[in-house]
């Protein structure tokens, strides 16, 4: 939101520069985030009246003007011709500056007549995005030869604010200097509401009809009639209008959106001769409906969608934009000014769907105040009137009424404790005194009235909050409160965390993804459970995600689109399955892609799925999980023989694998990329109670090579799990280092051989002692898996 400073003056008449008051606010959570001068530009340029207009001797395009500024005449050469002898009009003068020159004017020949300065257009004066012809000042309060800048008040500054969703009411002129007279003490001023109305009813011109009062629980309207919407509202408005970000039309659309820049009701104008009969009818559109907008588009539309409507046909897509068969063009002389509160989830719903946003639709979004309706179209009419003439008919029409205002408790010892500051009732009643909200009750307890426009005031805290910022952030204390708080860190909110931790110990890299899949995201595993979502941010994202590892692929393409050799990123998060009710389960996954090592003595051979198995060893250990292991191979989208399910106990918690060439290749990724998922709530439950914590050995270890010969079929870690198991608690450690086939061995088997070192904590092992155990392994595997120990 921009907000110009001397607009704002208008309603909080402080004396404060622009940075000074930049820098109050920010500090009271209004972010400032600049402080803008557009008109710093414009330097030098002086009202003028135009003496004389001719042709140019030698040109058809061009013509000759004299004109005089109080100090003698000049000659000024012009490129259009829409003024005439005794107007007045902006002159830059030879010296003088416009934004659009880098350089001060000079005279100049043009075609041979030398043209001292220019007549200036609102596009070269930053006023208004307009260059079809020379502003002509006939109806604006000035006088020849007064600086332009200053007579309109452009020696000014904008504030340029960001505005959080949940203030809405800092979307307005009027919601920014109340918060500016909260700020400063300075008495805040209401908006001119003086209207003169004619004896005609406005009821009796126009009805209203609510058939969805869901959507739209209040709608007002104003009749203005005898306008005159030709021409151009004053230069004043126009310049503040473009400021804000928006562009000059015409007298009676300007004042509409000024209005709703000034007050933060969006308003909308029907010409109402272009209307069907005298009323207005708001309701569900007809699946299929379709209607043509402002922007000259014809939209179809769902039963979601809020239309206002005429006896006929829709004219307007309520809160969002206005309909092309009754806007307001020169040729409109009756006007009806509608003043509505739309709901924001119907709003937001509509625009989303049909990608169609405006000013309007983003103040809807955020929630508009009911209450000020009526205000809002009071005001609008009369600067209608005040513009572009005419006459207002008496009263407002409409339905529906604003709804009753809220009562929200706080405690001022309660905030004393929350704040560390010595807040008292008196001091909690001057912060509201000055926010202009009414309130009642004791030492002990406040009672605070809602106003409407305050959208984001729903608990107590959210009260505390009003007190910290309008008393200072500043004087908030820097000790935690004594508050005793029972249970600490749910189990599986610190178990989410030791994972997490972990991954980054072991290298990785942490991303936050959003939670929705595409349908090419459920056919990566053939999910058919997943939830659908109605109303989706991306139309291709339409399902909430059932697994991680396709948000992971996406993130690996984008990081290797743009430059990233080496990625190793994993994610924790909730994964969603159709269900009564709907399935969550926190999962975590990782994925690894690119060379495994980096620099000129690296290893660049590429990550694999051995390198994935080593991160998840490391998982496991970390977070103490004894019992798992690593089951059989899984089928597509894995690469065959690269892959396998993760078991805790006799629970597959998740896979693990590297993707199949034409997997990685459907996600544009290059190269190998490895990936695992586990389910967190079944590690959890595998997971031990207690680490166990040994002393580094003392004693060297003996070690021992055995291969064993077994069928092909048979998995090496089944057979490993085993062989540990047989060595009982002397084993140190054991490793699969060779895996051989062919040669002498039979067709249809293969050898694995293991290194094992066996070691205890207080002594050398003879072979007495190690002797029995390398038996017993053998006598294990062999009646387990009928495997043979190789000699030599």
């Amino acid at each position: 939101m921009r907000v110009v400073l001397s607009w704002l003056r208008e309603f909080c008449p402080t004396d404060l520069d622009a940075d000074e008051l930049a820098e109050l606010i920010t500090r009271q959570g209004v972010k400032v985030e600049a402080v803008l001068r557009p008109w710093d530009g414009v330097q030098g340029v002086v009202i003028a009246r135009v003496l004389s207009v001719e042709d140019h001797p030698d040109s058809d395009k061009l013509c000759v003007a004299r004109v005089d500024d109080g100090t003698g005449e000049q000659v000024v050469c012009a490129g259009v011709r829409n003024f005439a002898a005794g107007d007045l009009v902006p002159w830059a003068k030879p010296g003088s500056r416009v934004p659009v020159l880098p350089e001060p004017l000079a005279p100049r020949k043009l075609r041979g007549v030398l043209s001292n300065g220019m007549l200036c257009s609102p596009r070269e004066l930053a006023v208004a995005d307009v260059h079809t012809g020379i502003m002509v000042l006939n109806r604006e309060p000035v006088e020849v030869g007064d600086d332009f800048r200053v007579a309109f008040g452009l020696d000014d500054a904008v504030l340029d604010i960001e505005v959080e969703p949940n203030r809405p009411d800092f979307l307005s002129v009027f919601g920014v200097a109340r918060e500016v007279a909260a700020a400063t003490g300075v008495p805040l001023v209401e908006p001119d509401l003086t209207l003169e109305e004619t004896d005609e009813v406005a009821a009796d011109v126009a009805t209203v009809r609510l058939d969805a009062p869901d959507g739209c629980p209040r709608y007002l309207a104003r009749v203005i009639r005898g306008v005159d919407a030709h021409g151009d509202s004053p230069v004043r408005v126009q310049a503040r209008l473009s400021a804000s970000g928006m562009r000059p039309v015409s007298s009676v659309v300007d004042a509409t959106n000024y209005t709703m820049l000034e007050l933060g009701q969006p308003l909308h104008g029907f010409d109402m001769d272009l209307l069907a009969g005298p009323g207005i009818v708001v309701r569900r559109a007809l699946d299929g409906e379709r209607l043509t907008t402002l922007d000259d588009v014809e939209r179809e539309l769902s039963d979601e969608d809020l239309l206002i409507c005429d006896v006929d046909k829709p004219v307007a897509l309520a809160g969002v934009m206005g309909g092309a068969s009754s806007e307001v063009s020169d040729e409109t002389t009756n006007v009806l000014l509608e003043s509505a509160y739309f709901t924001r989830t119907g709003v937001l719903r509509t625009a989303r769907r049909l990608d169609l946003h405006s000013e309007a639709s983003h103040r809807f979004e955020r929630g508009a105040d009911p209450e000020g309706l009526e205000r809002a179209a009071t005001r609008g009419a009369k600067l209608i009137v005040d513009w572009a003439g005419g006459t207002i008919c008496r009263g407002v029409t409409g339905r529906g009424e604003a709804p009753a205002r809220r009562w929200l408790s706080m405690r001022p010892a309660r905030a004393a404790m929350l704040l560390d500051d010595d807040v008292t009732a008196s001091d909690a009643r001057q912060v509201f005194d000055r926010l202009r909200m009414a309130h009642r009750g004791g030492d002990e307890v406040i009672e605070v009235e809602v106003p409407g426009y305050r959208v984001d005031l729903e608990r107590e805290v959210d009260l505390i909050e009003e007190v910290a910022r309008v008393r200072g952030y500043d004087r908030i204390g820097s000790t935690v409160p004594s508050a005793g708080q029972a249970g600490g860190v749910p189990a599986a909110y610190a178990f989410r965390d030791r994972l997490r931790d972990v991954l980054v110990r072991a290298g990785l890299r942490e991303v936050r993804l959003l939670s929705f899949a595409s349908g090419d995201d459920l056919a990566f595993a053939n999910d058919t459970d997943a939830v659908p979502v109605a109303n989706p941010l991306q139309a291709d994202e339409n399902f909430l995600r059932p697994r991680l590892i396709p948000g992971l692929l996406h993130a690996v393409a984008r990081n290797q689109a743009r430059g990233s050799e080496q990625v190793a990123i994993f994610e924790t998060g909730i994964c969603y399955r159709m269900g009564e009710p709907v399935e969550e389960r926190t999962s975590v996954a990782f994925a690894l892609a690119g060379p495994a090592g980096r620099g000129w003595a690296a290893d660049r051979r590429p990550f694999d799925v051995l390198d994935t198995k080593g991160v998840l060893e490391t998982v496991m250990g970390e977070a103490a999980v004894p019992s798992w292991s690593l089951g059989a191979a899984l089928d597509a989208p894995f690469h065959p023989g690269r892959s396998a399910a993760i078991m805790v106990g006799d629970m597959m918690a998740g896979s693990i694998g590297e993707l199949h060439p034409r997997a990685a290749a459907a996600f544009e990724i290059e190269g190998r990329v490895a990936v695992a998922e586990l389910d967190v709530g079944a590690l959890l439950g595998g997971a031990g109670k207690e680490f166990v914590v040994r002393d580094v050995p003392r004693f060297p270890p003996v070690r021992r090579d055995l291969a064993f010969v077994v069928p092909e079929a048979t998995p090496a870690g089944q057979v490993q799990a085993v062989l540990e198991d047989a060595a009982g608690e002397l084993l140190g450690e054991s490793v699969l280092f060779d895996v051989f086939r062919g040669g002498s061995l039979p067709e249809g088997t293969k050898s694995l051989a293991f290194t094992l070192d066996l070691r205890a904590p207080d002594r050398t092992l003879t072979s007495e002692e190690t002797d029995p155990i390398v038996e017993r392994i053998v006598t294990r595997l062999g009646g387990e898996f009928g495997a043979q120990l190789r000699a030599g």
